[in-house]
């Protein structure tokens, strides 16, 4: 189906119309086709450009429903009619004053410490691997913009694309309230709240990680060309799945999604999230999942507010597979626990960023005294940032493992 197919199905689907109330679903000022919406947004999930190079992907209806996401005004999308709610005109003039706050400072100070510190000393992965991430693509893209694929893994559910249908003129409303819920920790302190996460990103509305993966990518500049629901076979090979609802449906240990998209420089990714449970107990029962892993072959991984995680014995698996497949793991010390790179049976060199301090009170079981003894003995470069649980600047740490060959 072409764009311009796509975009006159949903002009004739989604838009203020005249419907029989027997035959069609009211919802508030918009009366919509159930069967035809879900038929077209099928259609906007596949991948657009079979015939063609990924860099000239273009998938109008995807793009224009991921501006509507990200309160995004465009006034050639098949959705102004939407766009000119109060409801959408308000979240996208409070938003736009919110991410530019975020952008002008926070991100800002990503990038400088990229530009004069981790592109000098990561090596450009073309897989990142970031589990227990959530759906923070943010900091991971801003990281490592070069990365040609992102893998991310963590318990919040997949999602599906929304359809913005309800019963009254507040519908809107509620999508966005429910949004600017599930964004206030990592804009405030730089990670998602696992138990937050739970709360936010499972309700009618925003059901899932998909959500808040378009919503900061387009607020970054790329361009999507699909949006797809996958699985993993046996092999650990993906399986793509017939929709998202589908996908919520099926019988399995893991629910996946795959974002294909052009960044500001026209450059092709993909993004990956798998939604599964990732301790020992998860994937002894998910050798699809753990094949799926081998299958990635060498990474770099990047770690920040994994809630420490695999420091404990019951997170052997994952914890292995990083060790093992990561050039480089960049981490804060809520990552991996420094013993094991020693135990990892290859030798690490490190680059230390910050300080090290006890952890917060939540996690205070968790000190280590070898990685403080590290920071003291080697000293470490000042970070200029607030990143992780001590998102303070002066507690803040990073650190840089490097496997030596």
């Amino acid at each position: 189906m072409s764009g311009s197919l796509k975009l006159a199905a949903l002009v004739s689907v989604i838009g203020i119309v005249a419907c029989s109330p027997s035959s069609h679903e009211k919802t508030g000022e918009l009366i919509i086709d159930s069967a035809k919406v879900e038929k077209v947004v099928q259609e906007m999930t596949k991948d657009t450009v079979k015939e063609e190079p990924l860099m000239a992907c273009a998938n109008d209806s995807l793009n224009s429903l991921a501006d509507l996401m990200a309160g995004i005004a465009d006034s050639n999308s098949v959705y102004r009619e939407i766009q000119s709610s109060s409801d959408f005109k308000a979240f996208s003039q409070n938003f736009d004053k919110r991410w530019m706050n975020f952008d002008s400072t926070r991100l800002t100070n990503l990038r400088t410490f990229r530009d004069n510190e981790l592109s000098h000393v990561v090596k450009t992965p073309a897989t990142l691997f970031y589990p227990f991430s959530g759906p923070d693509i943010l900091y991971a893209q801003t990281f490592f913009p070069e990365a040609d694929r992102y893998v991310m893994i963590g318990l919040e559910p997949v999602g599906s694309l929304p359809r913005f249908k309800a019963e009254n003129k507040d519908s809107m409303d509620i999508y966005y309230s429910k949004v600017n819920t599930s964004l206030n920790a990592i804009l405030k302190f730089s990670f998602f709240r696992t138990q937050s996460m739970k709360n936010d990103l499972k309700n009618t509305e925003v059901d899932g990680t998909l959500h808040l993966l378009i919503l900061f990518l387009k607020r970054t500049g790329n361009e999507f060309c699909s949006a797809k629901p996958v699985t993993v076979d046996s092999t650990g090979a993906v399986v793509y799945e017939e929709s998202f609802a589908s996908l919520k449906k099926k019988k399995t240990n893991t629910r996946g999604l795959e974002l294909k998209f052009t960044d500001v420089n026209k450059k092709p990714k993909t993004l990956y999230y798998f939604s599964l449970n990732a301790a020992d107990g998860g994937l002894k029962s998910n050798q699809n999942f753990v094949n799926y892993l081998k299958n990635m072959g060498t990474v770099n991984t990047y770690l920040k507010g994994a809630s420490y995680l695999m420091h404990k014995s019951y997170f052997s698996i994952i914890r292995n597979v990083i060790l093992e497949q990561s050039e480089q793991v960049i981490q804060d010390d809520s990552g991996i626990s420094f013993h094991y790179f020693a135990d990892s049976g290859h030798t690490w060199d490190y680059t230390l960023y910050g300080q090290y301090t006890r952890p917060i009170p939540m996690f205070k079981e968790f000190y280590q005294k070898d990685l403080d003894s590290l920071y003291k003995q080697q000293g470490a470069k000042e970070i200029g940032f607030g990143i992780g649980y001590n998102f303070k600047d002066k507690n803040s740490n990073l650190l840089i493992a490097t496997k030596k060959h």
